[in-house]
């Protein structure tokens, strides 16, 4: 089995998100997100996997509608993970501008969403025979990202040269309701993205399970099934609240039994296949044990009910996808 190697992210998300929405590599939503409770972690988006070597050559519509996806989830990595939308929207709101006065010191950060803005402007630009959906979607992401991008440029230099003081910090606080605006835009434009992504990567990992179970790689379907089966667990938890509803862990509990049968079997492959040549990657071994570890992180949140248990979570499959990509 192989998978693009690009790499994962996660993200902080904090109080200051009370009101806008819990990302998830699926695709989810909520008023009351665990971010409302505390600092909930955001699962990294998986990338499709990459074309076999005897896939079909560059160009074709598969191979297309497979960079593009995974260029998107590079972008959409990027604009999830450090000093991204969501650290520099909570770093922007912790500034307070309307509770601050000229005397004060003050700076704000456009952050690294202009390098996720970048990539997503590359991977729009690449071609794809059937994914205007997808496209459509990253069209009203980029269109809301530019806004706030060239907003929080200009106001950085307002700041950073103290032009403040000039003005009485007039400029700031009458830029500040847009600011949070064009925040808001883009958190929105960034979950309904993130929906259409996850269910693009839904339906491609259904593909590639059918794919390595139909050419005898069980190593490979079990590996890919268990990670898909730990994203799911962590997308059960869309809000707050679900950490206390005891139906969401019945379902977890089923859910938990199905992960650890499919890593039980994983781990039978994996070692008959060390005892070969060649040997398995080790890739597979470790994906296995951050999933371990991330169910013992789900029966910690069961017994506690803290939202940084579910960041364990989320950090764990983090790691799992991260020992995935690097599978040879």
């Amino acid at each position: 089995m192989r998978s693009t190697r690009n790499t994962y992210r996660h993200a902080l998300l904090g109080s200051l998100l009370a009101s806008a929405v819990l990302l998830a590599a699926c695709g989810k939503s909520g008023t009351d997100s665990p971010a409302s409770a505390g600092s909930a972690a955001t699962p990294a988006a998986t990338p499709a996997p990459a074309p076999a070597a005897n896939a079909k050559p560059p160009g074709s519509a598969e191979q297309q509608a497979t960079l593009k996806l995974n260029a998107y989830t590079e972008a959409y990595n990027k604009l999830i993970g450090t000093f991204g939308l969501p650290e520099t929207y909570e770093s922007y709101l912790k500034d307070n501008i309307p509770k601050q006065t000229p005397t004060d010191s003050i700076s704000i950060s456009d952050g690294w969403i202009e390098n996720a803005l970048d990539l997503f402007k590359k991977g729009r630009a690449l071609p794809s025979a059937d994914q205007e959906t997808l496209d459509k979607s990253a069209d009203q992401l980029i269109g809301a990202l530019d806004k706030l991008v060239v907003q929080l440029k200009a106001l950085d230099i307002y700041y950073e040269s103290k032009a403040y003081k000039n003005d009485n910090l007039a400029r700031g606080k009458s830029e500040d309701a847009s600011v949070r605006a064009n925040f808001e835009a883009s958190t929105a434009a960034m979950a309904s993205f993130n929906d259409v992504l996850g269910q693009e990567q839904k339906k491609r990992g259904a593909e590639t399970l059918a794919k390595l179970k139909a050419s005898g790689d069980l190593l490979g379907y079990n590996t890919k099934l268990a990670l898909g089966q730990g994203e799911e667990l962590i997308n059960l938890f869309n809000t707050a609240s679900d950490m206390k509803d005891a139906a969401k862990f019945t379902q977890g509990d089923t859910m938990v039994a199905e992960l650890e049968k499919t890593l039980a079997t994983q781990r039978e492959l994996y070692a008959a296949a060390k005892a070969k040549e060649p040997r398995p990657d080790s890739g597979h071994e470790s994906m296995a044990s951050s999933l371990v570890s991330l169910v013992g992180a789900y029966r910690d949140m069961k017994q506690s009910k803290q939202v940084k248990d579910y960041n364990d979570m989320v950090k764990e499959y983090n790691r799992a996808v991260e020992n995935a990509n690097g599978i040879d």
